[in-house]
């Protein structure tokens, strides 16, 4: 089941594949696998001027295999890329611990003043929710882990994070303008229900996120996934 397609043309950064590969694809088995009920990932690479350039292409979308939960099967929607920074989760030593150190005083001092609309360094500064290429990976469910290449060892990059919301009551503040009530402040000024909070209607694990990483060393070494 197809989950995702990236151009490197549209999305700034993209790292690129085996062989230079500019377009990548990501696939999700829809059965589930194992005692503990696994899901089973692809990552294709490909050149988008040979795809762009097939003599043959569907002429009729697969047949959906039976599923059993609504979540399982992805909404179809289009994705309009916009270029952010981000910063590492601060926990543990992926910040120096002086650094964090000042954030959770910074944290303290804002909800003293703003309540539960407070603004958070890991919900409105750091990392954005959603679906996202590149940047650093959000650890609440897991706490920091080192990813490393299982073919050399080489520390590895986050490709992708595909998440099952694009925006929440943690993190309003990436928010876009056009989903806001302006006449109200924080968490309160979400609006356009499901279609917007959670456009591609996919859940991964218990509402974690799927960072997919890749090996910089070499991209053609297979790709690692985590939940977390």
């Amino acid at each position: 089941m197809a989950l995702a397609q990236f151009f490197g043309r549209d999305v700034p950064g993209l790292a690129a594949g085996p062989g230079g590969a500019d377009l990548v694809q990501l696939f999700r088995c829809p059965l589930t696998h194992g005692p503990y009920l696994e899901r089973r990932y692809l990552l294709r690479w490909r050149q988008a001027s040979q795809t762009e350039g097939a003599d043959r292409f569907l002429t009729a979308a697969p047949e959906v295999p039976l599923l059993p939960w609504e979540h399982e099967l992805p909404e179809p929607c289009v994705l309009y890329p916009e270029q952010v920074d981000t910063y590492p989760w601060a926990e543990d030593d992926t910040l120096p611990a002086a650094l964090i150190a000042r954030i959770d005083a910074w944290e303290d001092a804002q909800t003293a003043e703003a309540g539960r609309d407070a603004p958070s360094y890991q919900g409105d500064l750091s990392i954005p929710p959603g679906w996202r290429v590149g940047g650093f990976p959000s650890w609440a469910s897991t706490g920091p882990m080192d990813i490393t290449c299982t073919s050399c060892a080489d520390p590895m990059r986050l490709l992708l994070t595909a998440e099952g919301y694009e925006m929440d009551s943690d993190s309003h503040s990436w928010m876009p303008l056009e989903d806001r009530d302006p006449s109200l402040q924080g968490m309160a000024s979400i609006q356009g229900g499901q279609s917007v909070t959670q456009p591609t209607r996919l859940r991964f694990g218990r509402d974690r996120d799927l960072h997919v990483f890749t090996c910089p060393t070499d991209p053609g070494h297979p790709p690692r996934w985590v939940l977390s």
